[in-house]
């Protein structure tokens, strides 16, 4: 089993704004929590995938549903380099279905063979 430096954590608002920014995703992604918390995710989403991100956001948090997708995610490190991470995708709704917003794991090292972006 992993430990927490060796899965990044990253949860966001309705609003695609971060809220939590685990270790991992320090050491993952270089950027502190202080420097992520509070930003929007175009902090780790590429440029070039941008639009196509925010239209399945918000498709998500208009109708949440109980499903997770597992994938090989592009993100946008600090130093500006995309690389792509081993990633789960969850909606985070409460128990009347409301969307609260979303969540993303991220292993340091694997691959899902799945590439929904390449």
């Amino acid at each position: 089993m992993g430990g927490v430096r060796e899965h990044a954590i990253v949860v966001a608002d309705a609003n695609g704004t971060i809220t939590w920014w685990s270790p991992g995703a320090e050491v993952l992604f270089g950027h502190s929590a202080a420097a992520a918390i509070g930003q929007s995710l175009d902090l780790i989403v590429p440029e070039a995938l941008r639009a196509r991100h925010w239209a399945g956001f918000q498709r998500a948090m208009r109708a949440p549903q109980v499903r997770d997708l597992a994938a090989d995610i592009p993100v946008l490190r600090a130093d500006g380099q995309v690389k792509e991470f081993a990633g789960r995708l969850l909606v985070l709704s409460d128990g009347l279905g409301a969307a609260l917003g979303a969540m993303a794991i991220f292993a340091a090292v694997g691959t899902t063979g799945f590439k929904p972006f390449g």
